[in-house]
């Protein structure tokens, strides 16, 4: 019988290889004495790299900046003037509460609150004027009587936008915008409706100073819808016939209209003195825009209270203005056919034509006093305000097909115009 004997270590313990399970348990050691060491040439190195790579970076952002400027230039944002939100009933309370007697101090609080929103509101007010030539800008020589005031409407990225009357845009050569900081802009017009007698101008962004960026805000633009007799109205601008002015009253009625061709435009007429070439904006005790003022459309006995447009009704415009598109213009003055007045005139339901203007578009198609539009395209009229609505909608230069009744010896028959849509820039 043979023996074998297992080798040994020299401590006598058998050779026995661990389990599989405890292989995790293997280390490798490594020497330590150099870890954690960073010479003062590395140091160097790194800090060297990181300044290059700064320097680097600052000039590739200077000069990439004016080309990234100049594309952005050629792209602007597309100007949306949001929709108003349908008009809220309010509950009205039948509790009474007895009046308290107010103070000086009452009335002194009032006119500072009152003063803080029109200041704040004023940001997005600015002067829009008319030169000659280059030269007169660097004077006095411009016509200072010829500015207007308007409102800072959008801000498209590359421009902000301005709305103001568009008679500083006739038979000048150049325009300027000062805004609430005092300085002022080379400005040019990006689109006009001389039938509305409005404009949109703009100046370029990168053309502002830091402190008038800071200043300077968007309008904030309110309904004039519900805007009642008797509401606290702040009027800005040129109301009384010089810039940076401001005043207080109240809507003495917002239910006057004016007639222009292609549209009713409801009025808000105050209660504060004012020139008879004043402009600006009306604004309510929130801050927000209800009216741009024009005083050539007030007639001569009340040109010396402050009166608008209301805002609500020129929204469409502005946003086909400030986008460079041409209003779409017929030339037609009418007034709404209501069942009523249908039914004890003896006349069709749409629009009754009252007027059309010389060689308008309708003329051309042959529109006629007396004709009632009942129809554009494939959509049927039944008031002024649906009209002017779908005619906005039209693109100048298009072709589009109106239907109407023409009163002839046996009554009203059915006619079509084919009519070639205009603009009045």
């Amino acid at each position: 019988m043979e023996y074998h004997e297992e080798p040994r270590d020299r401590d006598n313990t058998p050779d026995v290889e661990p389990e599989e399970e405890y292989a995790f348990l293997q280390e490798t050691l490594k020497d330590e004495k150099g870890k954690g060491r960073i010479s003062r040439g590395m140091i160097l190195k790194y800090a060297c790299l990181g300044l290059v790579f700064g320097l680097a970076a600052s000039l590739g952002f200077f000069a990439l900046k004016p080309w990234a400027e100049s594309r952005n230039l050629d792209d602007p944002d597309k100007v949306t003037i949001p929709e108003e939100p349908p008009e809220e009933t309010e509950e009205v309370s039948e509790e009474i509460n007895e009046p308290q007697p107010l103070t000086i101090d009452n009335y002194r609080e009032m006119n500072k609150a009152l003063y803080d929103v029109g200041n704040e509101t004023a940001r997005c007010v600015a002067e829009v004027m008319g030169a000659g030539t280059e030269d007169d800008w660097q004077g006095t020589e411009y016509d200072k009587s010829g500015s207007v005031s308007g409102i800072i409407v959008a801000d498209n990225g590359p421009e902000l936008l301005i709305f103001a009357s568009s008679r500083v845009a006739a038979d000048v050569e150049n325009i300027q915008v000062k805004f609430v900081d005092g300085k002022t802009y080379k400005a040019g017009l990006k689109q006009k409706d001389e039938n509305l007698g409005f404009a949109v101008y703009l100046v370029q962004k990168n053309s502002l100073s830091d402190s008038t960026k800071n200043r300077v805000t968007v309008a904030e633009l309110g309904s004039s819808a519900v805007v009642s007799q008797g509401d606290t109205m702040i009027a800005l601008g040129s109301p009384f016939g010089y810039a940076g002015a401001m005043g207080f009253g109240v809507a003495a009625s917002s239910k006057n209209t004016i007639l222009n061709p292609d549209g009713e435009y409801r009025l808000i007429c105050t209660d504060i003195s004012g020139a008879g070439n004043g402009t600006g904006a009306l604004v309510n005790i929130n801050g927000e825009i209800v009216g741009m003022i024009d005083q050539s459309i007030s007639e001569e006995d009340s040109m010396n209270l402050v009166t608008g447009y209301g805002i609500s009704d020129l929204k469409s415009v502005i946003e086909l203005l400030s986008n460079g598109t041409q209003v779409p213009y017929l030339g037609i003055t009418g007034v709404t056919v209501t069942e009523e007045i249908a039914e004890r005139q003896g006349i069709p339901v749409g629009v009754y034509v009252q007027e059309v203007q010389a060689d308008s578009p309708a003329m051309a198609a042959g529109i006629q006093s007396g004709d009632v539009i009942d129809g554009i395209g494939k959509e049927k009229i039944m008031t002024l305000s649906a009209y002017h609505t779908m005619l906005l909608k039209q693109e100048a230069g298009s072709a589009i097909k109106l239907q109407g009744m023409r009163k002839g010896a046996d009554g009203y028959v059915a006619i079509d115009y084919n009519v070639t849509v205009g603009s009045c820039n």
